[in-house]
């Protein structure tokens, strides 16, 4: 028996995510393969999602909350400051990796989604805790900055796995090494923004 109000909405949800993580392409997604994976006749999503784009942005919203959970799962095991920034990051990467259409629906957006600012404040905290401070401290706008820097390069690490073609500059490192030389260069700019 197929659930009701939010359920529903929650079951529907876990369809597009089967849906989306099994096609290759956006263009193979549909409200209708969506209803037929939840089970339901398709005119019932109209009554959760007004049409294919909202269901794809309620999808972005929870991968983000997806891959923040994962990070904030996966640097418990870490013992400092740097090694919970590297995971988070290895995470963020491997996330996109495993489900490559789900991220890029994540990052085409103009606009970032409440889930996504909360994964940045994430990293910005990261550096802080790089930098010996409290991980609720303020950000400045020196953090801010480097932390929205360090997430773009990660990006590009991220969108650099999701090619076939051979990559002109991670052919001779592995993506642990960038990841960690991204993360050391932004913990040093961090610390060189703090003395000037």
């Amino acid at each position: 028996m197929r659930g009701h109000g939010a359920l529903l909405r929650d079951e529907i949800l876990a369809a597009a995510v089967r849906v989306i993580d099994g096609a290759d392409s956006e263009a193979e997604v549909s409200l209708r393969g969506i209803a037929r994976e939840a089970g339901i006749a398709a005119p019932s999503v109209y009554a959760h999602f007004d049409d294919l784009d909202r269901v794809l942005e309620a999808v972005a919203e929870s991968s983000w909350v997806q891959v923040s959970d994962e990070i904030a799962e996966h640097v418990q095991q870490a013992t400092d400051p740097r090694e919970r920034l590297l995971i988070g990051c290895r995470v963020y990467v491997s996330f996109a990796q495993r489900h490559p259409l789900r991220y890029a629906l994540m990052t085409q957006d103009g606009h970032a989604p409440p889930a996504a600012r909360r994964a940045l404040a994430v990293v910005t905290r990261g550096l802080l805790a790089c930098r010996g401070e409290a991980p609720d401290s303020d950000s400045d706008p020196d953090s801010d900055r480097i932390a929205a820097a360090l997430s773009v390069a990660l990006h590009g690490v991220a969108m650099l796995h999701r090619t076939d073609a051979p990559n002109l500059w991670l052919s001779d490192f592995s993506t642990d090494e960038v990841i960690g030389t991204l993360v050391d260069g932004a913990t040093l700019l961090l610390a060189d923004a703090e003395r000037v």
